[in-house]
């Protein structure tokens, strides 16, 4: 018995549990044959899960089937007791219908023992002898112990086959979650503060186009009609002037899921009603709708030719680029109301605004959504270690791992956007700031990270300027931070902070003598999630720099950064020196 439990436990197949299960319980016992029926609980079926001894286990009495059909297994199951039939004929006159209903003769003698695992039946071992037998005390009790060590040795094969699938089928949703998130990102950082409409239509069809693998079209209501603005340069001759003339939605099984103001996504296109007859080209087509007080002006349709379904990737970046889209769109449109009542310049001053804040409510509602499904599976990993102690095998430790590293990252990057989403959501308080004193405070509570890192402070002079405290604070915060984090190799670590006085603004730079980056790359880094250096280099989430952005134009200024490789770089803002409106 020693040896049976050390071999179950170093199993991981059912079919191993079984072979060492009737190996060693055929050979102890005497038994010609033994066999293992497990419990199809879907339809309360007997399946044959492994046999040992049997020339043809098909003419044996134990066959598979309904549970209700064999009385004997049934009896065994609910009384949750083994049972013995020692002589010739015992077994037969017990339970006469056996042979005439299976077609299989009994053997002369023969064990059924139940399995049970937490109170729930998982299923019979029997063994059969062509010699009567006398089960004596000490072989019952082996053979009760055999089935409760099958049970739950079957038990934990099976909490770990569906661990395994819960631990694949969870890193395929974060990757496809995350892949969502960059698309969202990519699309706003790409199309900016950009209003037109037809730029922004096309933003959203390349990224559909180039990640999806699908043809696109934006058709537009014209009366009762539905036409093409845009489509995909290679779409189908036929497809293409037919978009073009128009197409009521009404007779198409698309239509009353777009009226729903909600993506829809059709699969076996050619099965369904179908917008108009070229269009059976496609195998799924999908559709994102976009209305005007409360009325359908637009749709976003996507189709492919590959596939009769739409997997789940292919909907998470659909409707994360439709539902940036639909953002840029109504930024696109309150900016052409504006234009119309004030100059340029306020315009688009104010359109910035609102897409930022629209952005940044956003960015806060995919970070909370987020969040809560990605600590949930954290600390379900954690109870899932903690309940598997010692049990798991190497491959199984390792899929675990690579789902704890990517909630970690994951929750990482969700803080970092949290951080953002509050910074710019801040109400703007200007007052009169002191950049010497704020910048000494901020020295000092630096201080606990210098004691490891020998730093030459260089830092001039600055202004008093006007601006928002906690605001300025967050950017030099970040700035020195960003020098300090570049510089950790260097000794001396020399950091440079100075102001110029550039007629209506202030200047104020931070320069060090860290790693650089390459200048041609410069533009990309205040945009979110943009990193010009590995983690392994230095660490980070990319959002930093992102945030010094929003909060210097909260204040009206800008920002810039100059550098080369290897030697050193600068960032600096500028401050007006009048007090923005909030």
């Amino acid at each position: 018995m020693q040896e049976i439990t050390e071999a179950l436990a170093a199993t991981h197949t059912e079919r191993d549990v079984i072979e060492i299960v009737l190996t060693p319980a055929v050979q102890a016992l005497g038994a010609v044959a033994g066999i293992v029926l497990r419990i199809d609980h879907t339809d309360q079926q007997m399946k044959i899960a492994g046999s040992q001894g049997y020339e043809d286990v098909t003419r044996t009495i134990w066959q598979e089937g309904p549970i209700e059909d064999h009385q004997l297994i049934a009896d065994i199951l609910h009384m949750h007791q083994a049972m013995y039939f020692e002589h010739a004929g015992a077994l037969k006159a017990a339970y006469p219908e056996l042979e005439s209903r299976t077609g299989g003769r009994a053997a002369i003698a023969n064990a059924a023992l139940p399995m049970f695992l937490d109170g729930q039946p998982l299923g019979v071992i029997v063994l059969d002898f062509t010699e009567p037998h006398y089960f004596t005390a000490a072989e019952r009790r082996f053979l009760t112990i055999l089935a409760n060590q099958c049970a739950v040795a079957l038990g934990r094969v099976e909490a770990l086959r569906t661990l395994e699938a819960q631990v694949e089928e969870r890193t395929r949703q974060l990757e496809e979650e995350r892949a969502a998130l960059e698309i969202f990102v990519t699309f706003t950082e790409a199309v900016g503060s950009q209003t037109d409409v037809k730029v922004l239509v096309r933003q959203a069809m390349t990224l559909l186009e180039e990640t999806c693998d699908v043809e696109v079209a934006h058709v537009e209501r014209e009366g009762e009609l539905f036409k093409a603005t845009e489509w995909n340069p290679s779409a189908d001759a036929a497809l293409l002037p037919r978009l073009q003339r128009g197409f009521t939605l009404q007779t198409s099984g698309i239509a009353r899921l777009l009226q729903q103001n909600t993506a829809a996504f059709i699969d076996h296109w050619q099965q369904t009603p179908l917008l108009f007859e070229e269009s059976a080209i496609f195998q799924a087509v999908a559709g994102y709708p976009y209305f005007v007080a409360d009325e359908l002006q637009s749709v976003l349709f996507m189709g492919t030719r590959r596939s009769a379904t739409w997997t789940e990737r292919d909907k998470r970046i659909f409707r994360a680029v439709c539902r940036s889209l639909d953002l840029a769109l109504d930024r696109a449109r309150q900016a052409q109301a504006l234009t119309a009542q004030r100059d340029v310049l306020d315009a688009r001053t104010r359109a910035l605004s609102l897409a930022n804040e629209e952005l940044a409510a956003f960015s806060s509602s995919v970070s909370h959504d987020l969040r809560t499904p990605v600590r949930h599976m954290l600390g379900f990993l954690r109870l899932a270690r903690q309940s598997l102690d010692g049990r798991l095998d190497e491959k199984s430790a390792r899929y675990l791992d690579v789902v704890e590293q990517s909630g970690r990252q994951m929750d990482t990057l969700i803080d970092a956007m949290l951080d953002l989403a509050h910074a710019v959501q801040q109400p703007f308080r200007p007052q009169q700031v002191d950049l010497n004193k704020l910048l000494e405070l901020i020295r000092k509570g630096l201080l606990p990270d210098l004691l490891t890192h020998n730093v030459q402070w260089e830092v001039d002079s600055l202004p008093s300027v006007q601006g928002d405290w906690d605001a300025l604070k967050q950017v030099l915060i970040q700035l020195t931070e960003n020098a300090l984090k570049f510089t950790r190799t260097r000794d001396p670590a020399i950091i440079h902070i100075w102001a110029e006085d550039q007629g209506e603004a202030w200047g104020v730079f931070v320069q060090d003598n860290g790693l650089g980056f390459d200048p041609r790359y410069q533009d990309r880094l205040f945009n979110m999630f943009q990193r010009l250096h590995s983690v392994q280099e230095v660490p980070g989430t990319g959002v930093g720099l992102a945030s010094v952005r929003r909060l210097i134009l909260k204040h009206g200024g800008q920002v810039f950064a100059e550098g080369q490789l290897g030697q050193g770089a600068t960032f600096g803002f500028t401050l007006p020196k009048t007090s923005p409106k909030d």
